[in-house]
């Protein structure tokens, strides 16, 4: 059902900063965008804004009410996943017990249908179908740094087994490597359902968490060459959390983007296993 992760949204409290940091560290290229009206996404409306570079996609989002919200800082807000048939992917997901915020989808700025799940049915965490129009706005495709997917969205969750339950319930997911260890000593699985995949991280300490069963944590960008990647960013002013790339468990080759040169934001370049 899900083809692949169409784009992470992020809340910023100055789009035009946000925008102008992922043209400087990643050559993105602006698309799309306009002003928001109130829903189960952004309760107060907002404007926003869309970023092409390499092959992937980032939703901006700035919204009229920024309490909570850090100076020159991205929250992960969002994530979008693509399916070819919006409404017959909505009409299974509805028998096997999902909500939808709304009756039908509606069309964004890049032609794209889009319906959010309700959350309520999705442990808090915000996400939607994405439906692509027959012709997608290309404009930055293939520019910037090499990035030609996105391999996972990252969640902080309570209970590593319930989370797991879910996508396997819900998605017909399937655990990949089993659950296992994270590199910060934690539980962790990852699960793949369709063509997407989470990473699950158990954090049992609820501040880590915000005092929600599930959070949004960190993004994985995939590369051809993660050595030239890091290069290129590199010389794009980014900097990185380690002076190598390390191998996770599962074979994929990742190094996180030090957080103060990436807007506060949890990101990693990957490669991915031959």
């Amino acid at each position: 059902m899900f083809d692949k992760i169409q784009h992470i949204g992020y809340l910023t409290p100055d789009l035009d900063a946000a925008v102008a940091w992922f043209k400087k560290g990643f050559g993105g290229e602006r698309v799309g965008g306009g002003n928001l009206n109130a829903g189960v996404a952004v309760p107060s409306g907002g404007r926003n804004t869309f970023i092409h570079f390499g092959q992937v996609e980032v939703e901006l989002i700035e919204p009229a009410d920024r309490t909570g919200l850090s100076k020159d800082a991205l929250a992960m807000h969002h994530v979008g996943y693509v399916v070819a048939d919006i409404g017959k992917s909505a009409t299974q997901l509805k028998a096997k017990g999902f909500k939808f915020a709304g009756n039908a989808p509606g069309t964004n700025s890049l032609g794209q249908q889009v319906l959010y799940f309700d959350p309520a049915t999705t442990d808090g965490v915000l996400m939607h179908l994405t439906q692509l129009p027959a012709t997608p706005n290309a404009v930055g495709l293939g520019q910037g740094v090499a990035v030609s997917r996105i391999v996972h969205a990252g969640y902080l969750v309570e209970d590593v087994d319930k989370a797991v339950a879910f996508y396997e319930k819900g998605f017909g997911g399937a655990v990949v490597g089993g659950i296992g260890t994270s590199r910060s000593g934690g539980r962790q699985a990852f699960v793949s359902f369709g063509q997407v995949q989470v990473e699950l991280i158990e954090a049992t300490d609820p501040q880590r968490r915000g005092g929600k069963p599930c959070v949004m944590d960190h993004v994985g960008y995939i590369t051809p060459d993660i050595r030239a990647s890091i290069a290129d960013c590199k010389r794009r002013g980014l900097r990185f959390a380690g002076a190598e790339a390390a191998t996770n468990r599962i074979g994929q080759t990742l190094l996180y983007l030090d957080t103060a040169s990436s807007m506060g934001s949890r990101m990693h370049l990957t490669q991915l296993p031959a």
